[in-house]
């Protein structure tokens, strides 16, 4: 595989990345490091939940190429040109990626996460873990049949609560 592809997640201590109203949980210093990460990759690969949230931010879309993946009809703004909306497979987008000459990939979401992870196309992880605990949300990882180890490359303070860790994907 020729596409670096990397999944960046804030997660609660108990696994969610998301409350069930998808309201956000993430610190302003977490925010940021996203948003400088997501530079460093140039495509910004996600899921219609997270496009939802996303798209209210004046934030979105970022520089480079985002990429929509879901089955479900989404309006784009006229002034999005860097923004492709596709129901393709995993295998798929990382094709379209690499036909418009980038190396690298960024993938948020829970499920779409899960679907690059499970085939085997995510490189890097990055865990934002959250000083937060709360029942019912989102988790990380679908509840897929899957296993992947990891080795740890670096851990961020961000603060005395929250730190970043980043693992590569062994498998």
């Amino acid at each position: 595989m020729s596409i670096n592809v990397a999944v960046y997640m804030h997660v609660s201590i108990n696994g969610m990345i998301a409350r069930l109203d998808n309201s956000d949980f993430s610190s302003e210093l977490a925010r940021s490091d996203f948003l400088k990460t997501i530079k460093r990759y140039k495509v910004n690969v996600i899921g219609r939940n997270t496009f939802n949230t996303a798209s209210k931010s004046n934030g979105f879309p970022l520089d480079g190429l985002n990429i929509v993946v879901t089955k479900h009809g989404i309006k784009l703004k006229k002034e999005w040109k860097n923004v492709i909306v596709t129901d393709k497979k995993p295998k798929e987008i990382i094709k379209i990626i690499e036909s418009r000459g980038y190396k690298n990939a960024m993938v948020a979401g829970g499920k779409l996460a899960t679907s690059f992870l499970k085939e085997g196309l995510v490189n890097e992880i990055y865990l934002n873990v959250e000083p937060i605990v709360f029942g019912k949300g989102i988790p990380i990882f679908a509840n897929e049949n899957f296993e992947k180890n990891l080795r740890l490359l670096q851990v961020k303070k961000f603060s005395k609560n929250e730190v970043r860790l980043h693992y590569k994907v062994l498998n």
